[in-house]
C-alpha cells in the first residue's frame, strides 16, 4: 500500500512539473509572438522612413545630377574637339 502511495506521489510530483513547464513555455511563446511582432512593425516603419527619405533625396538630387551630366557631357565634347585639332594638326 504504501509502495502505491509513493508511486501515486511520484506521478503526481511529475505531473505537476510537467505543467508548471508547459505553462511557462506557453508564456514564453506568447512573449516570443509579441516580441517578434513588435520587431516585426519596428523594420516596417524603418523601411518606409528609409524609402521616403530616399525619393526625397532622389527628388532634391536631380537638378544637380542633370547639370552634372550635362556639364560632364560637355566636357567630353571639349575634349574630344581638342584631341582632334591636335590630331589634324599633327
Amino acid at each position: 500500500m504504501e509502495r502505491e502511495n509513493d508511486l501515486s506521489d511520484w506521478v503526481e510530483g511529475e505531473i505537476n512539473q510537467l505543467r508548471r513547464v508547459r505553462d511557462e513555455l506557453n508564456v514564453q511563446s506568447h512573449l516570443a509572438r509579441t516580441e517578434l511582432r513588435d520587431a516585426w512593425q519596428k523594420l516596417e516603419d524603418g523601411f518606409a522612413q528609409l524609402e521616403s527619405r530616399a525619393k526625397h533625396v532622389a527628388s532634391v538630387a536631380e537638378p544637380s545630377l542633370k547639370q552634372f551630366e550635362t556639364d560632364v557631357r560637355k566636357l567630353v565634347d571639349d575634349l574630344r574637339e581638342g584631341y582632334r585639332r591636335i590630331r589634324d594638326a599633327i
